[in-house]
């Protein structure tokens, strides 16, 4: 498997990528060393930091990957709708940015 890296932006990210780089704040004070093994934790941190781009490892990602990313964003995205409901304009959100997830991750 190829590693090859790209700077994306901070939602971009999920659990389990890797920095490739040092990640420091606007101040430049260092958060994150490079080969830090990023989690949903470190990434609530980074959005709290106002970070915008990450430089990470990224790998070709088998079948099985792929669904494992699909699962966790899934995830999320049900956790950060479980007060709003499934119905009205929360729920037709929510299914939006499922079928969104779906579709980019398919590609």
């Amino acid at each position: 498997m190829n590693a090859t890296h790209e700077q994306i932006a901070l939602e971009k990210a999920v659990a389990g990528m890797i920095l490739v780089d040092n990640l420091n704040d606007l101040e430049g004070n260092l958060l994150l060393s490079r080969g830090t093994t990023l989690t949903e934790a470190t990434l609530m941190i980074l959005r709290r930091r106002r970070i915008r781009y990450l430089h990470v490892q990224m790998s070709c990602l088998t079948e099985a990957d792929a669904n494992d990313v699909h699962d966790i964003q899934l995830q999320r995205l049900v956790k950060l709708f479980r007060l709003a409901g499934t119905s009205g304009a929360s729920g037709l959100l929510l299914r939006h940015l499922i079928q969104y997830r779906l579709d980019k991750n398919r590609a």
